[in-house]
């Protein structure tokens, strides 16, 4: 967070209130009654359990014993969704299959995936993790390629929304995850909605749009040759 070897870069966790329901697990770390949040564009919610829930409840006015209060009156209302299905639905999520990346054998999206590191999209889009020891024995020290860091960064005064969600500020947004973003046209209408509000219409106007910390990376994208950046569009599209 104190970008201690200066390349500008320099990403924080959102950390956030629990709610009452949340039940920490043994790789949960308490920061003074505060969590880690990893999920939603701020990273405001910290597991799959409490983002299903505020889902339910927030984008679709559905309570549950979880959040019983109805967001549109205010009121304690009966519960509209059972706690197995809500269960049901974090099981769904966890056991979800990552997204494989296509043709990684073309050169010219090796090309690509040399020039991403290049320019230090990587720095925050981090390629490659691999899972702890979970209760899921599938899931268990998986490697994987998600292309994130799952942490808050600057991303400048464009993409300041006036929006805080827990510890992040106004301008902090997640780094979001690239894998899966050359399918995401499938279910968009055949169409591109990038960014926190999808006001990107292709891949190359989100790059663009990046600010703050992903100043330098932004420059380093328009000085490609044309060649080059069709090299790293290609590549992205193949995640």
């Amino acid at each position: 967070p104190y970008d201690l070897d200066g390349d500008g870069i320099s990403g924080v966790p959102n950390y956030v209130n629990p709610p009452a329901y949340f039940v920490p697990k043994w790789f949960h770390q308490d920061a003074n009654g505060r969590y880690m949040g990893r999920f939603g564009k701020k990273a405001a919610t910290i597991d799959l359990l409490q983002q299903t829930v505020s889902a339910y409840n927030q984008d679709m006015g559905i309570t549950s014993t979880f959040e019983p209060v109805d967001p549109f009156s205010g009121l304690e209302v009966d519960q509209e969704v059972s706690d197995q299905t809500v269960r049901d639905v974090v099981f769904y999520l966890r056991t979800l299959k990552a997204p494989i990346q296509r043709s990684q054998n073309d050169q010219q999206i090796i090309q690509g995936k040399t020039l991403f590191s290049q320019i230090q999209c990587g720095d925050c889009h981090t390629p490659e993790w691999t899972t702890p020891t979970s209760d899921i024995v599938a899931l268990s020290n998986k490697t994987f390629f998600p292309y994130t860091d799952l942490l808050l960064h600057d991303m400048g005064p464009g993409l300041d929304d006036g929006v805080t969600e827990g510890s992040a500020e106004t301008f902090e947004w997640r780094t979001p995850p690239l894998w899966g973003l050359g399918l995401s046209p499938n279910s968009q209408g055949g169409s591109y909605f990038l960014m926190h509000d999808g006001r990107a219409s292709s891949i190359e106007e989100a790059i663009l749009l990046h600010g703050g910390e992903a100043n330098s990376s932004r420059t380093k994208f328009e000085s490609l040759s044309a060649e080059d950046r069709t090299a790293l569009i290609r590549f992205f599209e193949s995640l």
